[in-house]
């Protein structure tokens, strides 16, 4: 019995990876000279102009006593509101050249007016740290105490960044201001228009029960009256002689009962009617306000505002519940004007001496000097294989005669190509 014979081996078209990596040296060897210098240039080029557009870090903690988590994450979404950034730049001092001024104005009105700018490099920094979670099992990230607002930012100079930092910390400050200011108008209006129905409605029930108070009141004293020659109808209560000998208050004792509560249904009124009166002040003071609230771009000019229309509502004003509106927009200004005011920081901004590496001239140079050579030479292999591919059979590719070099001296074509054959004689060296 003869055994089959095994089966041909197929033809192997793989590559091995020493031929691919022999083929790698010889295309770097013909090429080397046309991609060397190519990306030489390229990192030369990117290293001056880095060098002349340095980028140094700046870093700073702003104090912000008594701010909690919540209270930043309702200021963040306003901090890039336009005019708030204009009302922060008006506010600042300016350089003495006008066109540094402008220039500085425009550079930080684009960062400031940028949403990723509050939300990535304005940060939050809480006195609790992630390993506390974890030893301390109750503890609550809004509840605890915080370390400031970190600020981490960029700039062409040391001088820039610090200049940078300090109108990043006056902008929250003012912004802040400005939320308080909005949020205690917004919050006294809803109070103004929820209260002042409800209020209205109770004054006209306890009108109500005193009249039914007072009738009741005469309707007692009339009974009083009828036994003059009774003097036991001043004992506490009374005997009914139905129903098993019921016990009843005296008309003497509910009389006093009913004065009694007669006044305390006063005292309710004239507190309602002060009450009335009191937002019946704070709402022309808040009408007034929302009058002139497009005329101010800041914080501080939004407080400067308010004061001047405060004086002047209440200018002449000396009833008390007018006394009692005031004082409480005078108290609300001055509260919201001290907790901005005592935003600052802990110390002097950290402005690093050297710029960052990624515009250091050295590093980005070797950055592009190894991408520059590895695109050149993807680019230059995929566009030699189109051009093979496009020849006959057995025509080799020489990068000497190919379109895309023709257009070099034939000198120096020879000088790039040295492998390839030698272009024809006619032409000229």
């Amino acid at each position: 019995m003869t055994l089959p014979s095994p089966p041909s081996a197929a033809p192997r078209d793989e590559m091995s990876l020493a031929d691919a990596a022999l083929g790698f040296i010889r295309f770097q060897r013909d090429f080397a000279r046309l991609i060397l210098p190519l990306a030489l240039l390229l990192a030369i080029v990117a290293g001056v102009v880095t060098a002349f557009r340095p980028s140094f870090p700046g870093r700073a903690i702003l104090d912000t006593a008594k701010f909690s988590l919540d209270e930043w994450r309702r200021l963040v979404p306003i901090l890039h509101d336009p005019r708030l950034v204009a009302g922060t730049l008006a506010g600042m001092d300016k350089p003495a050249d006008g066109t540094a001024a402008q220039v500085e104005a425009e550079r930080l009105t684009s960062l400031f007016e940028r949403p990723s700018f509050w939300t990535r490099q304005v940060q939050y920094r809480s006195a609790l740290q992630r390993d506390d979670i974890r030893e301390v099992p109750n503890a609550d990230l809004r509840n605890t105490s915080t370390l400031g607002i970190e600020i981490s930012l960029r700039a062409s100079s040391r001088e820039e960044a610090a200049r940078q930092i300090d109108a990043t910390g006056r902008h929250i400050a003012q912004s802040l201001l400005w939320s308080l200011l909005d949020g205690f108008q917004r919050d006294q209006a809803a109070i103004t228009t929820s209260q002042r129905p409800t209020l209205g409605l109770r004054l006209t029930r306890l009108t109500f029960e005193i009249e039914q108070n007072q009738a009741r009141s005469a309707d007692m004293r009339a009974l009083m009256a009828s036994f003059p020659e009774r003097p036991d109808t001043t004992a506490g209560t009374i005997v009914s002689p139905e129903n098993g000998g019921s016990r009843f208050l005296s008309p003497f004792a509910q009389w006093v009962a009913l004065e009694t509560k007669a006044s305390e249904l006063q005292a309710d009124i004239r507190a309602a009617r002060r009450d009335l009166e009191r937002l019946e002040w704070l709402d022309r003071f808040l009408t007034a306000a929302r009058a002139q609230r497009d005329q101010v771009q800041s914080g501080f000019a939004l407080a400067d505002r308010l004061d001047a229309i405060k004086t002047e509502i209440f200018a002449s004003a000396t009833a008390a519940a007018a006394v009692q509106a005031r004082d409480e927009i005078s108290l609300a200004i001055a509260e919201a004007r001290a907790r901005a005011e005592r935003i600052g920081f802990t110390a002097a901004p950290m402005v690093e001496s050297a710029p960052v590496w990624t515009r250091s001239p050295l590093p980005v140079a070797m950055i592009v000097f190894f991408a520059s050579l590895a695109g050149l030479s993807m680019l230059l292999a995929v566009y030699r294989t189109i051009r093979m591919l496009d020849r006959p059979a057995g025509e080799r590719w020489q990068a000497t005669r190919d379109p895309l070099f023709a257009w070099l001296p034939a000198r120096l074509r020879r000088e790039l190509f040295p492998y390839d054959d030698r272009p024809p004689a006619d032409e000229t060296a």
